[in-house]
């Protein structure tokens, strides 16, 4: 009977070290998935029929089905957006406003390590150098620098050809009153702090995802073919 019992509980051990193993594997695939999810760079549009986020109000002229003006290996797209800044407006900006809230914004808005970034393709007939501007806010009657949660700041290098540009974090505006959590806009500015009226070329604005309301992952694909 003393061998029997022995038995029995060496077995019961096992079975519990065992349950206890598959939890663990499954926990962490858990964590790895979320993880994938918070990581994960979608493109907000395409331009193409896959977007998830609305125009609103700007001071400029936006074009959201115009020809590509110059094909090549860095954006070969048929369509992209044409905007033409308002020479009369200082801080001239497009509102942009996200189907769902954006996720891991704390992965971007940072000096330490190696921050993620947002990046759009572009291509302009402003000079090298000029500023491009994504402030990340609250949709709604929020006003600078209540309703900006970040600031996030790019450089153009090249002048009538495509390029990929990358918005380094910039800065959390004194006075913001946005979390994070909360923000579901994007500002698009173009030579901010200027009284220029340059056009302005632009596709696949990439950046953090998003969730909707009901808490579903909107996904879109991050790089669309240059081949088009």
């Amino acid at each position: 009977m003393k061998t029997q019992k022995k038995v029995f509980r060496l077995f019961g051990t096992k079975t519990i070290q065992g349950n206890m193993k598959k939890c663990a594997i499954l926990f962490s695939a858990c964590l790895f998935q979320v993880g994938s999810i918070y990581s994960q760079s979608v493109a907000y549009d395409n331009f193409e029929g896959n977007k998830s986020v609305h125009y609103g109000a700007k001071t400029g002229v936006l074009d959201t089905l115009a020809e590509n003006p110059s094909k090549n290996s860095i954006n070969g797209s048929k369509k992209c957006a044409k905007y033409v800044r308002n020479g009369k407006q200082k801080f001239d900006n497009i509102k942009m406003n996200l189907f769902g809230k954006l996720i891991g914004v704390d992965k971007y808005a940072t000096y330490a390590g190696v921050p993620s970034t947002f990046s759009m393709k572009v291509y302009t007939t402003a000079p090298v150098g000029t500023i491009i501007e994504l402030q990340l806010g609250k949709n709604g009657k929020h006003e600078y620098p209540v309703g900006i949660n970040s600031i996030y700041q790019a450089h153009t290098t090249v002048s009538n050809a495509w390029e990929i540009v990358q918005f380094k974090f910039s800065q959390i505006p004194k006075g913001s009153e946005t979390s994070e959590t909360q923000i579901d806009e994007i500002l698009l500015l173009f030579n901010p702090n200027s009284l220029t009226a340059d056009t302005y070329y632009f596709d696949d604005i990439t950046g953090p995802s998003l969730v909707s309301e009901q808490s579903e992952l909107i996904a879109i694909p991050a790089n669309k073919s240059t081949s088009k």
